[in-house]
């Protein structure tokens, strides 16, 4: 699977209670306040879960082929240890929004949530969060979308600094980046989650990084990137290069903050929450600082 790690992609549907770093358990019970809802964009609905609150509010992006359940208690502690209203949702063909029939475009994509959120009124004003994929996919909507972006929070993301170590070629023939696997000989006996991540490998990382690489993140706002502390992958060269690619992220982006996950490998939002919620905190304080 192209560009998501597949640690995060073939667990079982339904997210089992997380218990975090300081072993306390992440609940799971939905807030009073959660709105959740299908908008329609175009032919097809993406789902979202809304929990209201003050500005600015908090966008969740999940990890490829993962949807919005991928973050179980955490919308609900954001929104109560921030006051911000917390946006998640479910990218097209994931969790219960639709599957479209048209190839797979991360920047058309990108449009669609932009499209959904203006919907809801919901399209400015955001921090942005993004774990794996979903880094890739946070970084693509501040360049598309600079002026509605207060601040980001980068989680282990998979990046262009990371493909361009190894190699395009390389990471299309890898299992954790880049392989199918399972047989995709006959479409008709796959599920939706088997399509949906078909669709979005599509032909590989190359045109993906042609989009990634015209990409900018917005000056003046305040960037976290968190990285695993623990191994992601079992090749030391390849584990080297994920971490040199955060730190090169780091360099690149003007007073951006790079934080080490130590008791985390590739799922720090379920393995250390607390850390995710304190880098989240620390950029809103941040924006509400000045």
């Amino acid at each position: 699977m192209s560009l998501l790690l597949a640690c995060a992609l073939f667990l079982p549907a339904g997210v089992p209670t997380v218990v975090s770093a300081r072993g306390h358990q992440v609940g799971q019970e939905p807030p009073s306040a959660l709105i959740d809802t299908l908008v329609s964009v175009g032919e097809n609905r993406l789902h979202f879960n809304i929990i209201e609150g003050g500005s600015p509010a908090i966008l969740l992006e999940s990890g490829g082929g993962m949807d919005l359940t991928q973050w179980v208690g955490l919308p609900a502690r954001l929104a109560r240890e921030t006051g911000s209203r917390v946006i998640s949702y479910s990218r097209a063909g994931f969790g219960k929004s639709d599957l479209p029939n048209i190839p797979h475009d991360m920047r058309m994509e990108a449009h669609w949530l932009w499209d959904a959120l203006g919907r809801l009124g919901l399209d400015q004003d955001l921090v942005l969060v993004g774990h794996s994929f979903g880094g890739w996919m946070v970084r693509l909507e501040a360049s598309e979308f600079p002026d509605s972006i207060r601040g980001i929070v980068f989680i282990d993301p998979f990046s262009a600094e990371f493909v361009d170590q190894l190699g395009v070629a390389y990471l299309d023939d890898h299992p954790l980046t880049g392989k199918i696997p399972f047989d995709t000989s006959d479409p008709s006996r796959l599920t939706k989650l088997q399509r949906a991540l078909v669709r979005m490998v599509g032909v590989g990382l190359g045109p993906k990084m042609e989009i990634m690489r015209t990409t900018v993140v917005p000056e003046g706002i305040p960037v976290v990137i968190m990285t695993s502390g623990r191994p992601t992958f079992a090749v030391e060269e390849e584990q080297q290069a994920w971490r040199r690619a955060h730190e090169r992220m780091a360099a690149s982006i003007p007073g951006a903050v790079l934080i080490v996950a130590e008791e985390s490998s590739h799922m720090i939002p379920w393995s250390q929450p607390d850390l995710v919620v304190e880098a989240v905190k620390r950029v809103l304080n941040d924006i509400r600082g000045r």
